[in-house]
């Protein structure tokens, strides 16, 4: 398994009021410098979203924009507010970048997802939807804990532990989809070993 990685970010929101990516960057730059590339590419209509995973083969895709139970939402470009199916994108995604493993999204995931992850290794969501503070808080403390080499399960595990109570009293707690191929209390997105030297 190589080491380094790439990932994506995807700004379907490009107001991206939360600092959301700036929180994420620095996250993954504070423990993963040299093992994980970072790309980020604003996203007005879906077309841009397969463009950018066909042009930069992504292991790992976050996606920051607003959703509903079915649709992911575009917001703050040009045209007026687009959507796009969460089952198609995720299927279109797979078919554009063959080396993504990792998937996360300020969504809800149902067992539709589950059903359609292909080659994912994992996708995250929100247990209860669309919540920015709670992927805010979430995202970045889950990502420096897979940098540092954590098996996925206990990664989200104290990220979430990490989280502000009454985030989590709210609807703030992520939701995750894993793949039968892997077990997620031993699989690392960085090799361990890796990590630590």
């Amino acid at each position: 398994m190589e080491a380094k990685r790439k990932l994506l970010i995807m700004k379907m929101d490009l107001l991206d009021d939360m600092r959301e990516i700036d929180a994420i960057q620095k996250a993954v730059a504070q423990k993963a410098v040299g093992l994980v590339e970072v790309s980020v590419v604003d996203c007005e209509q879906p077309e841009d979203i397969l463009a950018a995973a066909t042009a930069n083969k992504p292991n790992w895709v976050h996606i920051v924009g607003r959703s509903n139970d079915k649709k992911l939402i575009f917001s703050g470009g040009k045209n007026a507010e687009s959507q796009v199916d969460r089952i198609r994108l995720v299927k279109n995604l797979r078919e554009a970048a063959p080396t993504l493993t990792l998937l996360t999204l300020n969504s809800k995931l149902n067992n539709r997802d589950l059903g359609n992850m292909g080659q994912l290794y994992a996708m995250i969501g929100m247990e209860n939807g669309y919540n920015p503070l709670a992927s805010r808080l979430f995202m970045p403390r889950f990502y420096v804990n897979i940098c540092a080499g954590m098996p996925l399960a206990l990664a989200a595990k104290a990220a979430i532990e990490g989280m502000q109570q009454e985030v989590v009293q709210h609807g703030g707690i992520p939701s995750m989809c894993f793949s039968h191929t892997i077990d997620p209390e031993t699989f690392t997105l960085l090799p361990r070993e890796t990590v630590m030297n």
